[in-house]
């Protein structure tokens, strides 16, 4: 199971978040007490915490950490935190409790307007991810396909300038390959083949993580150096600057 992760609605209004960190953070990942608390709860099944026991048509789970306190729904596959509140010195209210009286007025409310009514004593629907953190995870998720294509593209790449040898890896679902070769007039070749259900964006993202291309607009379809093409191979060619090339090899 993942671990647990504020809405964004919990972590702008309970946690005072205003603007969310860049999709290259992914939200599970936040730096807050809160965040890293639940995931010590989470680490134990059932967690390492008791119920709320003012909540009854789901089953939510306290943390605690300080003054936080927050509440927890360990949803298959990936754990939520739904909301949070911080108690102030001298400060007598009791978040589970508010929390308890506000999932009861939503209930109250829900019943007015369906039928039938709900039978439990409390509703905690609106709490739930929306559409908004469904969007927030499909972008963490292309996010980070891109920059494990350019980590393994760049590998390979050094790997192969290196050695001389073609240097293979899979990444976003596809088998890559890249061959590095210098010819006698000082001319480095690189020919990268995708063998996989690859779509063309995938391609580009591909291509435009090989490091120390002379021509970023110099690529053209080809084949590996001494064999023909392979079953669903594609391959791609250009030249690299030697200069940027060696420097990076020497990393």
């Amino acid at each position: 199971m993942a671990g647990p992760r504020p809405t964004i609605r919990c972590l702008r209004e309970d946690l005072g978040l205003a603007k969310l960190p860049p999709a290259t953070e992914p939200l599970d990942r936040i730096d807050h007490v809160v965040v890293g608390k639940a995931g010590e709860v989470c680490r134990t099944d059932p967690p390492a915490t008791e119920p709320i026991r003012e909540i009854d048509d789901r089953i939510l789970w306290k943390v605690k950490i300080g003054r936080w306190r927050a509440a927890l729904w360990c949803h298959d596959p990936r754990p939520w935190i739904l909301a949070a509140g911080y108690r102030r010195s001298g400060d007598a209210d009791d978040f589970y409790t508010e929390l308890g009286e506000r999932a009861r007025r939503w209930r109250a409310e829900y019943n007015r307007s369906h039928t039938p009514p709900l039978g439990t004593d409390t509703w905690t629907d609106p709490l739930l991810p929306t559409r908004d953190d469904d969007d927030r995870l499909a972008l963490e998720a292309a996010v980070g396909v891109v920059d494990d294509i350019r980590r393994t593209v760049r590998g390979l790449t050094i790997e192969s300038a290196r050695t001389g040898a073609e240097a293979v890896d899979e990444s976003a679902g596809c088998e890559l390959g890249v061959l590095v070769r210098r010819s006698d007039l000082g001319e480095v070749y690189v020919g990268i083949r995708i063998i996989g259900p690859a779509k063309p964006e995938i391609h580009a993202v591909v291509l435009d993580a090989v490091p120390a291309v002379a021509d970023r607009n110099g690529w053209f379809l080809d084949s590996m150096p001494g064999r023909a093409n392979r079953p669903g191979e594609i391959v791609w060619s250009n030249l690299l600057d030697a200069d940027a090339l060696d420097e990076l090899a020497g990393e």
